[in-house]
């Protein structure tokens, strides 16, 4: 008989539940690409910021962003969202998605044509978590 085991590390369980999804999903939808991005704002050999996502199916994931502080507001961002967002397009993608927290940019994916589909309020400090999508 089965039985359930909480683990401190998830390697071995992540490739079982990788495996036995992907599997699934094949079978449901046939296979599909999956790719995955990055972007990186460079100063000299020095990464000051970039965006790594994951392209799958037709759909771009924006898993993290981040810049440097000094950089902020002076459009390295826009820049960066456009390239990954041309480098998903060029591999077929329609949509985008990313998640934000509402300390963090919400109103600069707004600014970049992004439209809110949900949240989820309750994290430590009155913080709340924010999905956002675009068609691409």
């Amino acid at each position: 008989m089965p039985s359930i085991a909480v683990e401190r590390t998830i390697g071995e369980t992540k490739k079982a539940v990788l495996g036995g999804l992907s599997g699934y999903n094949d079978q449901k939808m046939g296979k599909q690409k999956y790719k995955r991005l990055a972007v990186s704002l460079r100063d000299g050999d020095k990464i000051v910021g970039g965006i790594v996502g994951e392209f799958w199916t037709t759909v771009l994931y924006i898993q993290y962003f981040w810049m440097e502080q000094r950089l902020r507001g002076k459009d390295y961002g826009t820049k960066l969202i456009t390239a990954i967002e041309d480098e998903a397009r060029r591999l077929g993608a329609t949509r985008s998605y990313l998640d934000t927290m509402s300390f963090q940019a919400p109103g600069f994916y707004r600014a970049c044509g992004y439209e809110e589909f949900g949240s989820i309020e309750g994290y430590p400090g009155g913080v709340t978590r924010h999905w956002f999508t675009k068609p691409l």
